[in-house]
């Protein structure tokens, strides 16, 4: 081997090495911002373990807009509570929660199928096919009504088969720049 050519390997092999170091580095540095696998209850309740942050979920059925539940007309179930506008929502509820709950534990759904998770805005949301659907942010809910029947399944396949190695962006500091969008 020539000193020329060794010298060109070695120099080679130095330029790769610090690309890939800092390539890791700053992998490592979004990847820490973003929170991964840490973990999140099965439901995305709020600190006093209120469910969709109050919202009525049987009022996206009937009446198809977000409504914000009363405390009174409460229910308890999977270990959250879920507030509605009236007592008949909350008996519709009670007597079939899994056809009114919110998809992927009222988190962000399209921040499922992307492999994150992260909080909703109740008023961003899609009924598709029956069921109630929530995003991020009004934005996401635009890209998620794009393509829904990609981003379902996307999404289900995450929910059941990659929940515990989603990066967790609930209490991000400054979303969107750790986010997925």
């Amino acid at each position: 081997m020539s000193m020329l050519s060794t010298l060109t390997s070695r120099a080679a092999l130095v330029v790769y090495l610090s690309v890939t170091v800092v390539v890791a580095v700053v992998a490592g540095v979004f990847a820490y911002q973003a929170g991964p696998n840490q973990p999140y209850r099965t439901l995305n309740v709020t600190e006093n373990n209120v469910a969709i942050h109050g919202y009525d979920t049987v009022a996206y059925f009937t009446e198809n807009k977000a409504m914000k539940g009363d405390a009174e007309f409460q229910h308890d179930w999977r270990d959250a509570l879920w507030q509605f506008t009236s007592a008949t929502n909350r008996d519709l509820f009670a007597a079939n929660p899994d056809r009114y709950s919110p998809q992927y534990g009222g988190y962000c759904a399209l921040g499922i199928a992307a492999g994150e998770v992260s909080d909703v805005d109740p008023k961003a949301f899609t009924i598709q096919d029956g069921k109630l659907y929530l995003n991020k942010a009004i934005e996401f809910r635009k890209i998620w009504r794009e393509a829904p029947k990609s981003h379902v399944f996307m999404s289900d396949y995450n929910w059941e088969n990659n929940r515990r190695g989603m990066r967790n962006v609930l209490n991000c500091p400054n979303w969107p720049a750790c986010g997925y969008l």
